[in-house]
């Protein structure tokens, strides 16, 4: 009995003071070494998607966006040029009217004005890239002689949209004429006078 009472002691000793710390700081390590590895994955994950996202354009969103409105502002442009003339340019419009009243001596140039520059979306249509420029000229002369203008503008191989005229005698056979013509373009602002 005695020897049992003596191994009974020893293996509580052993059990105390060797085998529980040892199975404690097992159970320990054996925890923090479960935390490390879910920390490893996600710490190589997060490395997965980082790598990955270098791989993806950022601006792939604006690069498609912008492909799209020069897609559509081609197609605008080909809109602009369909048809046997072509609109004139903004910045030549008034050096065209001017140099076509040149040409006909009866006629005085009275005022050459530039009208507002305005998008074509301002004017109920969906978004636009296209700018209308106008002008409004007031000349004085007979008749037949504005007619003669009038006329020569329109065969030009440029066209112009026309949006008024306003023809008053003030002094017959003198009259005034106004009219206002517009040219549309890709350029908002306006290029002279």
């Amino acid at each position: 009995m005695f020897h049992a009472t003596l191994l009974f002691i020893i293996w509580g000793a052993w059990d105390n003071f060797f085998y529980q710390p040892i199975a404690e700081q097992q159970k320990h390590l054996s925890t923090e070494l479960s935390t490390l590895k879910v920390k490893l994955s996600a710490q190589q994950l997060a490395a997965t998607q980082i790598e990955a996202s270098g791989k993806i354009d950022p601006n792939l969103a604006n690069k498609k966006k912008l492909d799209e409105i020069n897609s559509e502002l081609k197609k605008l442009k080909k809109k602009l040029d369909i048809g046997e003339k072509k609109f004139v340019s903004a910045h030549l419009m008034a050096k065209v009217l001017r140099d076509m009243l040149k040409q006909n001596k009866r006629l005085t140039l009275i005022n050459l004005e530039t009208l507002p520059v305005t998008n074509l979306s301002e004017l109920g249509q969906q978004k636009s890239w296209i700018f209308r420029h106008g002008l409004s000229i007031t000349v004085s002369g007979h008749y037949f002689d504005t007619l003669k203008y009038l006329k020569s503008l329109e065969s030009l191989p440029w066209r112009f949209n026309w949006d008024s005229i306003n023809y008053q005698v003030k002094q017959h056979p003198m009259a005034e004429t106004t009219f206002q013509v517009y040219t549309l373009s890709f350029e908002e602002n306006w290029l002279g006078l």
